[in-house]
């Protein structure tokens, strides 16, 4: 039994999962038309525009790690707000400049707004363990919701006003989400940090900790799982744009939206039972035949269909693999270890921006075949993963 959240449960996760959101939807309102707007500026190429479009991973990745640690020892209200500030001017400069090098910067700037840890950090204190998987997919829902609107208000907001309006709304939202963190949420009072005299960063624990088997085979799978996003939305967009315009997308991804929320919800509800193990493995498995599923298209109704098998594959995991990296770490260091686990997704944000970037156009199937063997070779190695276990 998973029993009802209480009443402080529901405030913490609404709250929360309105800042995450509001959040991934000013990233992904950007993304349907940033190679377009990208390669127009100033001094800009294929390349640099691809780099433009994946390099906020990068900072996210060396940041995670770094903010987890400053949620553990000073708290998550401080670093989230902080992370929000510095999201929020990244995304001004972006929306100032003319020049692809500029925009460059403030992309890695934007990427400085490294709250993911902390956030689900915060989530897991303030819920009990039994429900932290359900916890979890509201948020994971708030982000797959962001990414959703954002992919259908983009094209909408940005053919009206140009694209650069986009970066302007998305330094708005990160301002909402700064009155939120600040004015509406608490800080837990139950933070294991309180409870550890001798705290400190303590890396050599830090790096023992998240060199656990069964964490690094998360590690790993949150890293492919970002790859995947990246270069999945960064190819098919181009591929179904000969029959849905860019005014048209909210077609594709309304639909696709309710069926990845009951995927999550469902999948995070056996999570929470016990079989976090088998939810993990059979959505990589899902991956994999979506992959191949678009990776054979002959027409674009093919490419949605295993689209619509990504999208709802990509969904539980998003909300399966931070639940689990939560239970496995030490309640002292959570924060720390779940930042591990981020650097890991951001890493392959980065990648997988790099790969689609260098791929499409020349080899743009191999790309799924590329990742359907990953995702088996994911399948396999989670499959292992001896903690997650169902008990017996």
């Amino acid at each position: 039994m998973t029993g009802k959240f209480s009443l402080s449960e529901k405030r913490s996760i609404a709250g929360l999962s309105v800042v995450i959101g509001l959040r991934m939807l000013g990233l992904s309102m950007i993304i349907p038309v940033f190679s377009v707007y990208a390669v127009k500026l100033q001094g800009s190429s294929v390349m640099l525009a691809g780099m433009a479009f994946g390099i906020y991973g990068l900072t996210q990745a060396f940041l995670q790690i770094p903010f987890g640690y400053m949620s553990d020892r000073f708290g998550r209200k401080p670093v989230v707000a902080f992370g929000l500030l510095l999201f929020g001017v990244g995304s001004v400069i972006c929306a100032v400049t003319t020049n692809i090098y500029i925009l460059i910067a403030g992309r890695f700037l934007q990427g400085g707004g490294a709250i993911a840890s902390a956030c689900f950090a915060w989530i897991a204190d303030l819920t009990q363990e039994s429900r932290r998987n359900t916890a979890m997919a509201f948020m994971g829902i708030s982000v797959g919701g962001g990414i959703v609107m954002g992919m259908i208000s983009g094209p909408i907001i940005g053919g009206i006003f140009g694209a650069a309006a986009l970066f302007w709304v998305a330094a708005g939202l990160s301002m909402t989400a700064l009155y939120v963190t600040v004015w509406k949420l608490d800080e837990p009072q139950n933070n294991q940090r309180q409870n550890q005299p001798d705290f400190g960063m303590n890396p050599l624990n830090a790096i023992k900790m998240a060199g656990d088997p069964d964490l690094m085979r998360l590690n790993a799978t949150g890293f492919l799982v970002n790859v995947c996003m990246i270069s999945t939305f960064f190819v098919v967009p181009l591929r179904i744009a000969e029959v849905f315009s860019m005014s048209e997308l909210w077609k594709v991804y309304l639909p696709l939206s309710v069926f990845g929320g009951v995927a999550m919800m469902l999948s995070s509800r056996k999570a929470d039972k016990g079989s976090a193990r088998g939810v993990i493995v059979g959505a990589l498995t899902c991956l994999a035949v979506g992959y191949m599923i678009m990776y054979s298209a002959g027409n674009v109704w093919w490419t949605l269909s295993g689209f619509a098998i990504f999208f709802s594959a990509f969904s539980v995991l998003e909300a399966t693999l931070p639940a689990a990296v939560s239970k496995l770490a030490d309640p002292a260091q959570k924060g720390t270890i779940i930042g591990v686990y981020n650097m890991s997704q951001f890493s392959g944000t980065f990648a997988g921006g790099a790969l689609a970037g260098a791929l499409t156009g020349t080899m743009e199937s191999e790309i799924f075949i590329i990742l359907a063997v990953a995702s088996i070779i994911a399948a396999v190695a989670m499959s292992g993963a001896k903690k997650l276990k169902p008990a017996v």
